[in-house]
């Protein structure tokens, strides 16, 4: 295994949490990464998830996007009764993906590339943050609180996110209209510098050095020509 640890706030969500989150989140409840949007389909939080049963499920947020995500759920969670609690987990980032053995009660969530690791114990990390910038940016795998933070949902150009497919969700209605009718005015896209206008440039990203050519190379947000 190489791990990095994330900063992520672990949560467990019980009593009916996969219908809870299904009218709440962008994507699938089978799913391992999802999102809680707006109204406007704005990104409140995304985080990775995995299902215990139809009643219990384990989230992993972004440690900054806690609050606001309780606050956005706070009348929600009233209404239907649910319980979410806060647990005591370290997350990890597995770059290797081998199927390694992992200690006794640990959660192996799936990625595009890799996998995350919740668990109940310390783990030795060996990857640098340079390292595991240069594989977020070689695998597309941007950071909420480093890469985006509110923006509208299709704008992370990362289809992992949503089913279009699941039926009502709060927020779908915006997200359905630019899917269907039109493309996202913005995408979030890995670029080198010098493919980029300056104002693109200061406005980059988990810069690093690509070792292929030398370049620094990032995320940036570009406007997508096939938008409106």
């Amino acid at each position: 295994m190489k791990l990095y640890p994330l900063s992520r706030t672990v949560l467990a969500i019980h009593n009916n949490a996969a219908l809870f989150l299904n009218g709440l989140t962008s994507n699938t409840p089978d799913k391992p990464r999802n999102a809680f949007v707006n109204i406007h389909g704005r990104i409140v939080a995304t985080f990775d998830q995995y299902r215990v049963s139809d009643d219990e499920f384990v989230i992993a947020v972004e440690r900054a996007f806690v609050e606001p995500l309780r606050a956005h759920l706070e009348k929600y969670i009233r209404l239907s009764g649910v319980r979410v609690e806060k647990l005591d987990r370290y997350v990890y980032f597995d770059l290797e993906e081998t199927g390694a053995p992992v200690p006794a009660g640990t959660l192996v969530i799936p990625q595009r590339k890799g996998r995350l690791l919740v668990s109940q114990a310390l783990m030795p990390a060996q990857v640098s943050d340079e390292e595991f910038t240069l594989f977020r940016l070689q695998n597309n795998i941007p950071l909420q609180g480093v890469d985006y933070t509110d923006e509208f949902l299709l704008n992370l150009n990362d289809e992992g996110l949503v089913s279009y497919t699941k039926g009502c969700f709060l927020g779908q209605e915006p997200v359905s209209k630019v899917h269907n009718r039109s493309k996202p005015a913005w995408k979030l896209v890995v670029r080198h510098q010098d493919e980029c206008s300056q104002e693109e440039r200061q406005k980059m990203t988990s810069v690093v050095i690509d070792p292929a050519t030398r370049r620094p190379m990032g995320f940036v947000s570009v406007r997508d020509q096939a938008g409106p």
